[in-house]
């Protein structure tokens, strides 16, 4: 322990858990997975109803391209501070230097905030400029509906009110206490907040007969509440840990004190943005180019496909605290053994569930929707060979940051996007909504073959260093 002043009280800056590293692994893993899955299947399930809810597609797919327009521009300017508090913090609690911790800290809070505002007015800035872009570039009669569906500016009225979510996604440094001091518990609380909200609200929605707008503002409560609920959790734990004085009377940290934040900040704010808009740009554009009713359909494969991907993320947000530790007391042996070991794990587990989907998913779709999904199942096949690919990858990613590589990250990133967007466009006059699935097994195989061969030379490198 270690006090800021002598009549402060002891500063709190042991790490939760007693376990060994395998052991904090598989528990944090386990706890996250438990509420991953169970958020999982209420996502699914709200899905399904409200689908049945709304009276067609078209409704159903202008629900869900509003909340992923807010997740694009929300993502894209996050400046991911978690990951500097991460890096730089687990120094800091090695050291017990809650002075130099509660500046990290700050700092992130002062990023989380400038971001979120940035986010916000992006948003509503270049909203006119994607209607002018569907209006132009898409190619399906159902693009040349969506204002038939809803009015422009109903639509843009929802796209403001909305978009004030990201005002209160000011999450970074929240995520990055808990993972730091290995408190995994509230986090996997906080996975059950929105899709918990989402569920009973479309059931109250379905008993009362609401209709979109009221589904709309269903989808904002559960947004927001699940952004304040980690907020608020957060700061009974800064509280807890006597952490506040050192916060509140921090400075920002300057880059003589902190040397390489500002840069590992710049670079991981630049990957964080390029994986944000992989993540979140295949929604825009079917949107842009398909329209709403099709788009219904690729979010549902997406969510079928998302059971496997945020397994993933879980385990990524387990293991990168881990490779940090390892990365500080330079145990170069540890760290590739598990990124290796990561990365088989992920890979094997994968395909597997790729597998039951191809086998069961298309009977599935049918009666749990309707015979207007019936492409669900094999775009979410596609979807889910892309995830697979992309989660051997993932634990290298976490590598780079370890080991402050940033920088790598961002050139695999790069060359990824670029051949995604390019192949999407030039395939979807052919395919249709296959045209995504096509491009995302093919950049993902690029992008996996691109971050082992880098990480290899990096971590061979590394080690010649020292």
């Amino acid at each position: 322990m270690k006090t800021d002043d002598s009549h402060q009280p002891l500063v709190n800056l042991e790490i939760e858990s007693k376990l060994g590293l395998g052991g904090r692994l598989a528990s944090n893993t386990a706890m996250l997975a438990s509420a991953r899955i169970i958020s999982a299947i209420m996502g699914v399930s709200t899905l399904i109803l409200a689908a049945k809810v709304l009276p067609n597609n078209a409704a159903f797919g202008t629900l869900l391209f509003i909340h992923a327009y807010m997740l694009f521009f929300s993502e894209i300017a996050s400046f991911k501070s978690w990951q500097a508090l991460i890096r730089f913090g687990a120094d800091e609690v090695k050291a017990k230097d809650a002075n130099r911790l509660g500046s990290l800290i700050k700092t992130g809070l002062i990023l989380d905030f400038a971001a979120a505002i940035l986010g916000f007015l992006l948003s509503i800035f270049l909203f006119n400029v994607f209607l002018w872009a569907q209006a132009n570039f898409g190619t399906s009669d159902d693009a040349a509906t969506t204002t038939q569906t809803i009015d422009a500016e109903q639509l843009k009225t929802w796209i403001f009110y909305y978009c004030t979510v990201i005002l209160f996604r000011q999450v970074n440094v929240s995520i990055g206490i808990f993972r730091l001091f290995d408190k995994f518990f509230i986090l996997s609380m906080r996975a059950l907040v929105m899709p918990t909200i989402r569920f009973v609200g479309v059931i109250i929605a379905g008993l009362q007969g609401w209709g979109l707008s009221e589904l709309i503002c269903i989808w904002f409560v559960a947004s927001v509440s699940g952004y304040v609920f980690l907020q608020i959790f957060a700061t009974v734990e800064v509280l807890r840990r006597n952490l506040w004085p050192a916060v509140r009377n921090a400075k920002f940290c300057r880059s003589k004190t902190f040397p390489g934040l500002y840069n590992f900040i710049v670079k991981t704010n630049i990957d964080s943005t390029i994986k944000a808009f992989n993540s979140n740009f295949p929604s825009l554009a079917i949107m842009l180019v398909f329209g709403p009713a099709l788009l219904a359909i690729y979010k549902v494969a997406e969510e079928i496909s998302k059971l496997l991907s945020r397994g993933i993320t879980l385990f990524n947000q387990v293991l990168f605290p881990e490779l940090s530790r390892m990365a500080a007391d330079m145990d170069l042996k540890s760290l590739t053994a598990t990124t290796a070991k990561a990365a088989l794990c992920i890979g094997l587990l994968s395909f597997a569930i790729t597998g039951a989907v191809l086998l069961f998913g298309q009977d599935l779709a049918v009666s749990l929707f309707d015979n207007s999904f019936t492409d669900a199942p094999i775009l979410a096949v596609m979807l889910l060979i892309s995830t697979s690919l992309v989660g051997i990858a993932t634990p290298f990613y976490a590598l780079f940051y370890a080991i402050m590589k940033p920088g790598a990250a961002i050139q695999v990133r790069i060359i990824r996007t670029v051949f995604f967007i390019t192949l999407f466009f030039m395939l979807s006059m052919s395919f249709e909504l296959y045209s995504i699935g096509y491009a995302a097994i093919a950049s993902a195989m690029i992008e996996t073959a691109l971050v082992i061969g880098m990480a290899t030379y990096l971590t061979v490198k590394l080690s010649r260093q020292t």
